[in-house]
């Protein structure tokens, strides 16, 4: 389910923005739409209608049927066995000889068979990988797409020699939240725009998406160049000072969460808390 909502009651705000969002249920932003003006504002989120309609359209445009391949053997009449026989003979016929006795038998040229075979590898690659990547986007509903995010996830890949699996996207994606080069999900009162164009921009109105396509591969892989592979995960190891001293431990400490810090946890993490902490539960509430 989604809501709109207008950022300040559709005022301008402190550098004269007017903004309108579209949220999720949990309260993250799909479409954002930024202008001097509610005119403004509203010529975008009719511009994103108008997008949308023609998506709509060629989405109820018929499909054509898939093409078979054609396969019809054929019987090799005695002329064409004595002049095959002749052509294999010959070292400047005997590709084109083989060939067609290839085909004659099996109904389909040797060409046209590794161009199909060809294709349904490309077609079952390109499957696995817009899987893997949209299987990763839903697991990890704090991952931000936008164009910058995406390509930085690639670009960490292909620096590691690593291929797209929904695993190796969840490593990059927290090592470079770990060093900060990922752009995280805008929130209320800071700034909104993040350079970009498309309908990747969340200025522009459009929706994050996850990417379809995987990054140049070889064999396989991700094209490598001797990068640096990614920072290590930091591993906890259960050990407190309290623990290591014979004073009592200090009394625990209340977290305050911010909307923020609820909207980059993971759906598994979330409901862990909700169900394990009352004192979440109760700020997630007020919230």
């Amino acid at each position: 389910m989604m809501e709109p909502e207008w950022i300040n009651d559709g005022e301008p705000d402190e550098n004269g923005n007017v903004t309108a969002l579209i949220k999720s249920s949990t309260g993250a932003r799909v479409s954002t739409f930024v202008g001097k003006s509610i005119k403004e504002v509203a010529d975008k989120i009719l511009q994103s209608q108008v997008e949308a309609n023609q998506l709509i359209s060629r989405l109820r445009k018929p499909d054509s049927a898939k093409q078979s391949m054609r396969i019809e053997p054929k019987q090799l009449t005695p002329e064409d066995r004595m002049r095959l026989s002749s052509d294999i003979t010959d070292p400047d016929k005997v590709v084109e000889a083989v060939e067609e006795i290839v085909t004659a038998r099996q109904g389909v040229s040797p060409t046209a068979l590794s161009a199909r075979l060809a294709k349904m590898d490309k077609d079952e690659a390109d499957a696995f990988y817009k899987a893997e990547a949209t299987a990763f986007v839903d697991e990890h509903p704090e991952y931000y797409g936008v164009p910058q995010n995406r390509q930085a996830l690639y670009d960490e890949l292909i620096a590691n020699g690593w291929p797209l699996t929904r695993n190796n996207l969840a490593i990059v994606f927290e090592t470079l939240t770990e060093r900060g080069d990922m752009i995280p999900w805008p929130v209320e009162g800071q700034g909104d725009y993040i350079p970009g164009n498309g309908d990747n921009n969340p200025n522009s109105g459009g929706t994050p998406t996850p990417p379809p396509e995987p990054p140049a591969r070889t064999n396989g892989q991700a094209n490598a160049t001797n990068a640096p592979s990614p920072r290590p995960r930091s591993i906890s190891t259960g050990i407190r000072n309290s623990d290591a001293s014979a004073s009592a431990p200090a009394p625990a400490k209340v977290k305050k969460y911010t909307r923020a810090d609820i909207e980059r946890m993971s759906r598994s993490e979330y409901n862990d808390k909700l169900r394990s902490d009352p004192e979440f539960r109760r700020q997630v509430d007020a919230i």
